[in-house]
């Protein structure tokens, strides 16, 4: 980190992410999050983090950043250097997610799973598997976010705010569908078909159960109070 500042004064945030923080005994490298008032030459920030293995995202104050790359850092993130109000600013631009969005999740897990059979590339087929249960978990995760109104998508913070039973549904998610078989792989050879159908169904399930809650609670906040 104290290189990075070195090379660039104006860095405001370093926010790590993904793998290095929710898996750090697992992960193979570190992502970052560099939110700068000037971006520099890119390749001094690669430099600057030499030897370490990371992938380095630059960013200037004000700058637009994608929603999928902006939750995927909201998902599991840590704050190095600054005091996490940017990344904070950069959140209230998402806005709360929706069960359509969760339900396109879904869809692209559906995607994912058709294209690993089609191929016959071993390590290409793997991509598509695991892009496909994380799709799932992803799903999970945007349904659980509209179920409680919040644009914050840290599992930890979702987990928490969660009631039973959905906090144990989520956390099996997490577990299984994100880290076991998406980041580690280790999804089971035999009967994968099978195996994808079952986490599907979960998934969907505990959508519309979460939206059944959220649009009921709607209901109940809409009724004019008894006199």
């Amino acid at each position: 980190m104290r290189k990075l500042l070195e090379y660039d004064p104006d860095i405001v945030e370093i926010v790590q992410f993904g793998s290095s923080v929710y898996a750090p005994e697992l992960s193979r490298d570190v992502d970052l999050l560099v939110v700068t008032k000037r971006a520099k030459e890119y390749q001094g920030y690669l430099d600057a983090v030499s030897p370490l293995e990371a992938d380095v995202i630059v960013v200037e104050v004000g700058e637009a950043v994608g929603e999928s790359l902006l939750r995927g850092v909201l998902g599991s993130s840590r704050i190095l250097y600054g005091d996490g109000s940017y990344l904070a600013e950069l959140a209230k631009r998402l806005g709360d997610p929706s069960f359509e969005e969760a339900r396109a999740s879904l869809k692209a897990a559906l995607d994912y799973f058709e294209l690993s059979k089609r191929t016959e590339d071993d390590l290409v087929r793997d991509r598509h598997v695991r892009a496909a249960f994380d799709a799932l978990f992803h799903a999970a995760r945007l349904a659980s976010m509209a179920y409680l109104s919040t644009e914050v998508g840290r599992w930890g913070y979702v987990r928490r705010r969660l009631e039973e039973p959905y906090r144990v549904i989520f956390s099996e998610f997490i577990e299984t569908l994100h880290v076991k078989y998406s980041y580690n792989g280790d999804y089971p050879k035999e009967n994968l078909e099978e195996e994808f159908k079952k986490w599907l169904k979960k998934v969907e399930e505990y959508i519309s159960t979460l939206e059944s809650g959220h649009r009921r609670a709607r209901r109940l906040r809409a009724r004019p109070p008894h006199r």
